[in-house]
């Protein structure tokens, strides 16, 4: 069996003889809810949430991680009552939802033996999201000792140190969770185009596309489990029991500029971006082929959107320009704060935050918006 990752055992003394904190819990750790929630606002949405952590002790070793498999805390720590501050981009922070960073943190609150923080967090990603209501939802990960969801070529690890193996194996954490979330949103998007009688090339797009998020998902976890030294995969999807697919065409074409027109040419804008800069030849080979991919899913829905504008006249069109006014007035996601080499995080396809902004910016002006103008245009001339 795997060694636990850093973060399943207790903390060790520090120099002032305070213990350090021990690591959240691993696979069934506390902290978080079972289902990451997210708000939607165009390309960016917000999460407000509350994660707990083990109390830092006075005097002794630090107290065990809660819920993993790692060592036992030190002896003779004391909980002195008061939780101290948590930096939103501190080394001792539990990983936020994925595709999401923190924004905030606020106090801490001691309750049921552990200090509790209300947070806010920005988020944004890669791929479609799957909606419930106007919230997104993935899965949550979990560790196997032989995972099913490792189809990437293995990277050069040569070199890298262990924070910058932990921030890559986190950010392509999050990028897995969120293209395996995008199979549930093309396999539901594809009931809905026959609920509101879609042509069937559109179907059957939907349907490939449903398979390359199935293959985005296994690469970008293949690669994630790598740079962790763990076989990651998701965990079983918390639907709910009930999936809800809408026969409103106006409905769900503004869901298709949203989470298409924009999130899709925004998703292959930023894949093209980090395979620019990436050298490993595994990470590019990934990158390449989510970036032709997502490509011909943002094509879909701009190909969806401009079928039902012909189909359902001006309450379309008003809600179409609705989704189009909201999601590019959303601002972009701030930079996610990360540990480790910056040059070492780009070449292995994770650029630093301003240069993803920037490429987001420049294809926001030069290919949503003008597509955009030449789609309503088109309509309203017909």
């Amino acid at each position: 069996m795997e060694e636990p990752a850093p973060g399943d055992g207790g903390g060790g003394a520090s120099e002032d003889g305070a213990g350090a904190r021990g690591g959240m819990g691993g696979e069934g750790g506390g902290g978080a809810d079972p289902v990451t929630t997210v708000q939607v606002g165009g390309v960016s949405w917000s999460e407000e949430g509350t994660v707990c952590v083990e109390p830092r002790a006075q005097g002794g070793g630090g107290q065990g991680g809660a819920g993993g498999e790692g060592g036992a805390g030190g002896s003779g720590g004391v909980f002195a009552g008061a939780c101290e501050p948590l930096d939103p981009v501190g080394a001792n922070v539990p990983l936020p939802p994925p595709g999401c960073w923190y924004s905030s943190i606020g106090d801490g609150v001691f309750r049921n033996g552990q200090c509790c923080y209300e947070f806010t967090a920005s988020c944004g990603g890669s791929g479609r999201p799957f909606l419930v209501g106007e919230r997104a939802r993935t899965a949550r990960e979990q560790r196997r000792d032989a995972g099913g969801w490792g189809g990437a070529p293995r990277p050069d690890l040569a070199g890298l140190g262990q924070e910058t193996r932990a921030a890559l194996a986190e950010a392509w954490l999050r990028d897995a969770l969120l293209e395996h979330a995008s199979v549930a949103s093309f396999s539901r998007f594809a009931l809905e185009m026959m609920a509101v009688g879609a042509p069937a090339e559109m179907l059957a797009a939907a349907h490939e596309a449903a398979r390359d998020e199935v293959r985005h998902a296994a690469l970008c976890f293949g690669l994630a489990s790598a740079y962790a030294g763990a076989a990651l995969e998701p965990a079983p999807f918390a639907f709910g029991g009930v999936v809800e697919v809408t026969s409103d065409l106006a409905e769900l074409a503004s869901r298709a500029v949203r989470e298409g027109c924009i999130g899709e040419t925004l998703a292959a804008v930023q894949a093209s971006e980090q395979l620019a800069h990436a050298t490993d030849a595994a990470v590019r080979s990934v990158l390449a082929a989510i970036a032709d991919d997502e490509a011909r899913h943002a094509e879909l829905a701009w190909r969806f959107v401009a079928w039902a504008l012909q189909t359902g006249g001006e309450a379309v069109r008003r809600a179409v320009a609705a989704a189009f006014e909201a999601g590019l007035a959303a601002p972009s996601p701030a930079a996610a704060a990360t540990d480790g080499s910056a040059e070492a995080l780009a070449a292995h396809g994770r650029p630093g935050g301003v240069v993803v902004a920037g490429s987001w910016s420049r294809a926001i002006a030069e290919v949503v918006t003008p597509a955009m103008r030449a789609l309503l245009s088109a309509q309203a001339a017909g």
